[in-house]
């Protein structure tokens, strides 16, 4: 009885080793690019499968597995089925990843499985991918409105400087500028602000809650990519509107002086006319009475 035992064990231990020679798939990351990645981008990685063992392996697989801060989009191909790779021979595929916005700079574990055969069981191998932040962040708020114009106030809240920043008002529902719909700031270093103005008229002064008004900001960031970001600050176009009326009141006050000053010095020389004309006045007054 032990002796069968040992036999089944035997038999059981070799057919496990068989088996493993026979199908022995490794799988490594070959490449990945950009490298390093950024975190809130996507990077493409090359996973390179291996057949190690003796004899063919067919129906062998790797698939991505779901593990911050790597996800995949909805469409992208999960699973890489390869129906047969021979002894000793290497195949390459392709995965398209998305680096959550959020990631920590550093390596972070990326993680496969992959099996031998389509019964095989799954197993999981991790890989570090390094994920660095290139691209800052900016806080757009609207300072001031006057008749010179909308003022707003931006600041480089982000942890890099971002280099040759143009700021613009882009073609939009509710605004248009005047004059001007871009300015060039400069460079801001992480934690410094500046101010940029327009001229910006309403395109529908009807409106009378307060809209988007969209502000573009281009700049350099530390590795020399040019990156554009939109953000908004919410304005009244009715605001505008009055603004552009006592504007255009002042002038009219303004155009108004002249006239009046005119007026006093008519009536100041018709006075020194007749005081200088008086007695001939007076005179053919007193003619004409008697």
């Amino acid at each position: 009885m032990k002796n069968k035992i040992v036999l089944i064990f035997l038999a059981l231990f070799s057919i496990i080793l068989v088996s493993s020679l026979v199908n022995a798939i490794d799988v490594s990351v070959e490449n990945y690019y950009p490298t390093p990645v950024e975190a809130g981008d996507y990077f493409t990685v090359w996973i390179k499968v291996t057949n190690y063992g003796e004899s063919p392996a067919e129906n062998s697989a790797v698939r991505f597995k779901q593990s911050f801060p790597f996800t995949l989009d909805p469409g992208e191909e999960e699973e890489k089925i390869i129906d047969k790779l021979e002894q000793k021979g290497a195949v390459t595929k392709r995965f398209k990843i998305r680096v959550d916005k959020e990631a920590k700079e550093g390596d972070n574990d990326l993680t496969f499985e992959y099996k031998d055969c389509g019964g095989c069981i799954w197993k999981k191998i991790s890989m570090p991918i390094t994920v660095i932040e290139f691209q800052t962040m900016f806080d757009v708020v609207l300072q001031e409105l006057n008749a010179e114009g909308v003022f707003i106030a931006i600041a480089n809240i982000g942890k890099n400087p971002a280099n040759a920043i143009t700021v613009s008002i882009p073609e939009q529902e509710f605004f248009k500028t005047d004059l001007t719909s871009a300015s060039i700031v400069g460079n801001l270093g992480s934690g410094d602000y500046t101010m940029v103005g327009f001229k910006i008229l309403p395109k529908q002064k009807t409106t009378k809650e307060k809209q988007e008004l969209f502000v573009q900001i281009a700049y350099t960031d530390p590795f020399g990519v040019r990156r554009t970001i939109v953000e908004q600050v919410l304005l009244n176009p009715s605001s505008l509107s009055r603004v552009s009326m006592d504007e255009m009141q002042a002038r009219g006050g303004m155009r108004q002086k002249p006239s009046l000053l005119k007026n006093i010095w008519f009536w100041a020389f018709i006075i020194l006319l007749i005081l200088a004309l008086r007695k001939k006045i007076l005179k053919k007054f007193k003619k004409f009475k008697g």
